[in-house]
């Protein structure tokens, strides 16, 4: 079992923001440009992040390999369990959690909610690195990307990768979720992202080929613009058969 890790300067901040600025993270590297760079920060100093004030105040069990930015939306209100400064977690597993950000004691010791693509009992599972030709990321490839929100919208946008199995029938399918981030319900039908350029090379049987790219470091994220998202940044260490796509 894997664990996310929330961090903390002299009791006050939250893993990614100052709670009390309540600036919220919610795409790769804070802004479209991926600068990295929180701009509205004023306390955090060389001084104040040191081993003795600066650390872990606590963490959470997730069921894979964490590769996406974790994000962060504060004052969210979460159905039926009040509002919360909220954490949203993607796994290689499949799984998109949401967590309390300022502890995990009492009700908030477990996800304040969680969505899993995955159904191992309907012959759905996360794509097993060994079906890939690419070992950058094992045991299994699922969501790698790191999700974006639209906080107009309230809507968590990621791309969940599965293997699918019916019978002697195996599909790999990605699919783009739109979850409500207050509840994680799918805000309409999961969309297939296909195949644009048919395979040409072994195993073609008239299939196609997406994410055929391999990079060292990195994976593609996503950013939302005036009411769009959009994938962006270097592919996964990953290739898709779609056959038939």
């Amino acid at each position: 079992m894997r664990h996310i890790s929330l961090q903390a300067c002299l009791g006050m901040f939250s893993y990614i923001s100052v709670v009390s600025a309540q600036v919220a993270v919610t795409t790769y590297h804070n802004d479209n440009a991926r600068s990295g760079l929180n701009y509205q920060e004023t306390i955090l100093t060389h001084a104040n992040v040191n081993s003795t004030s600066f650390g872990k105040l606590f963490t959470y069990a997730v069921d894979g390999q964490i590769y996406a930015q974790p994000l962060y939306v504060p004052g969210v209100a979460i159905a039926g369990k009040g509002t919360h400064n909220v954490v949203y977690v993607a796994t290689e597993n499949d799984s998109v959690y949401a967590f309390d950000a300022d502890g995990n004691t009492s009700a908030n010791a477990s996800p304040l909610w969680q969505v899993a693509f995955a159904n191992s009992a309907n012959g759905v599972i996360a794509v097993p690195s060994s079906d890939t030709s690419c070992g950058n990321i094992t045991p299994q490839i699922g969501i790698t990307s790191t999700p974006v929100i639209d906080q107009k919208s309230g809507t968590l946008y990621t791309i969940a990768k599965t293997k699918e199995t019916s019978g002697t029938t195996v599909h790999y399918v990605q699919r783009l979720h739109a979850l409500d981030i207050t509840s994680g319900a799918e805000k309409f039908a999961p969309v297939v992202i296909e195949a644009a350029v048919p395979g040409t090379c072994y195993p073609n049987d008239n299939g196609g080929w997406i994410s055929a790219r391999c990079a060292r470091t990195s994976a593609p994220a996503w950013c939302c613009t005036t009411g769009s998202s959009w994938r962006r940044g270097r592919q996964t260490a990953t290739t898709i058969h779609i056959p038939g796509g």
